[in-house]
């Protein structure tokens, strides 16, 4: 018989697993603190009733790291990992769930930039896939979830390898795990890794400018993808398509390029809605092609539903607005519109302080752009005032022979040269105007004088 200490513990953990769950449904809503409220109180559920050391109670931990780190909290992220790690090493050394909590390590210094740091960890997480996946092969069981996790870890480093600009190596871990998944499973088991990581070739033939080669991978990628979900009309296909309208408008081919954006506008839209973030870049590289065409209202128009989408998403400080208002103050002042320009190129330098600080290169480039502005404006002070800030930050960031410095640094010469000038001309003008004031007129001329031009 079961006493009623164990139907209390049961019933506990009937509690925490509703719990757990709770917060994977906040997740598919993005309501993040919510989840992270429901792990931890999972958590405290798991280690009242099974104690500190238990696997659920790494697992949960597991849980919150990860939202932590997508919050941006990486310290406290990196401290539940490796709690998470000691409990999991506790029992064996060698799981699926230490290396799990691995990769998670990995994926904390690959979002902080810390590209050499995220390799170590995903290296060491895909050693224990691949030695899981062998101990499987040899007792005669099933290996294919530690083949699945050796060729997704092959991938996520094969993208770190793309951020730190080795192809090659890039391209050997993209090439390897495409080989394990065509290798160990049909296509349908194997087209969603597979077709990502076409499409991640494509992308790293777009940037060696082999654009034969980019094109032939995405078209590999939409036809697996399309064979895999049974329709064109997903938004995994849309994604591939904006990559295709990438390359037709290298090529110049504005038309097909249209085409394939506004497409994957489509598909987006009515898969995703149409407050989606990632409808939102399709739309930018429509507005760039009507740009591009000199369409300008046209282009303005997608822009500012871009803006509208991102600021939904994000909210209007975040540092994902600043490419779209970007291209909104460039279109403001390819029509005259300084005002507009200088308002919205304000509220970017605005948004980079609050994020970055007053000492740092973005926020130069910022001060930068708004002297331009001011000086295409006619208003040369202002812009002085600009440049000079911006001179001041990169000298300080970079250092005086950075060639931002001293690209800055000619332009203060030229405009402060210019103040010099304008006032001496000013200044003499008064001169004449006051000495001409003194001697009486006495005639005039009736026409233009020998040698006068027009302006």
């Amino acid at each position: 018989k079961r006493t009623a200490s164990e139907y209390g513990q049961e019933a506990q953990l009937n509690v925490a697993s509703l719990l757990i769950a709770q917060g994977g449904l906040y997740y598919k809503l993005n309501h993040v603190q919510k989840e992270l409220s429901k792990y931890r109180e999972a958590l405290k559920v798991y280690q009242d009733t099974l104690g500190r050391d238990h696997p659920h109670v790494a697992g949960t931990m597991k849980n919150i790291g990860m939202v932590m780190a997508e919050m941006g909290h990486y310290d406290e992220a990196t401290l539940m990992f490796k709690d998470a790690e000691m409990i999991y090493r506790s029992f064996d050394h060698t799981t699926h769930e230490v290396a799990g909590v691995l990769s998670c390590m990995g994926n904390v210094h690959n979002r902080q930039g810390d590209f050499d740091g995220a390799l170590k960890f995903y290296g060491d997480a895909l050693a224990m896939y691949k030695l899981l996946s062998k101990r499987s092969r040899d007792a005669g069981h099933s290996a294919h979830l530690a083949l699945q996790e050796t060729a997704s870890t092959l991938k996520v480093m094969g993208m770190v390898h793309t951020k730190l600009g080795t192809l090659d190596e890039a391209m050997i871990c993209f090439q390897e795990a495409i080989d394990i998944m065509r290798f160990n499973f049909d296509e349908m088991g194997s087209g969603p890794i597979v077709f990502s990581i076409l499409s991640r070739i494509g992308g790293i033939f777009s940037k060696m400018n082999k654009l034969d080669e980019a094109m032939s991978h995405y078209h590999e990628s939409y036809d697996v993808a399309a064979r895999v979900f049974g329709t064109t009309d997903h938004p995994e296909l849309a994604k591939i398509l904006h990559h295709i309208g990438g390359i037709h408008q290298r090529e110049n081919d504005w038309q097909e390029a249209m085409r394939c954006y506004k497409t994957a506008a489509r598909i987006l839209q009515a898969t995703l809605g149409k407050d989606d973030p990632a409808i939102a870049t399709t739309l930018v590289c429509i507005g760039n092609l009507h740009y591009l065409s000199n369409n300008l209202d046209q282009a303005m128009n997608y822009y500012n539903e871009a803006l509208r989408i991102n600021r939904l998403a994000y909210g209007t400080k975040h540092a994902d607005v600043i490419p779209t208002m970007k291209s909104i103050a460039i279109i403001h002042v390819k029509k005259g519109s300084f005002d507009e320009a200088i308002g919205v190129f304000t509220q970017v330098l605005q948004i980079k302080l609050s994020e970055v600080g007053r000492s740092h290169p973005e926020v130069a480039s910022a001060h930068k752009r708004l002297g331009n502005v001011y000086w295409q404006k006619g208003e040369k002070a202002a812009a002085e005032i600009h440049y000079s800030k911006a001179l001041h930050i990169y000298s300080s960031c970079l250092g005086d022979d950075h060639e931002a410095t001293r690209g800055v640094r000619a332009i203060v010469d030229k405009v402060v040269k210019e103040l010099d000038d304008s006032a001496s001309t000013r200044q003499q003008t008064e001169t004449n105007a006051e000495a001409d004031a003194r001697i009486p007129s006495t005639s005039f001329f009736k026409r233009a004088p020998k040698g006068y031009e027009s302006l």
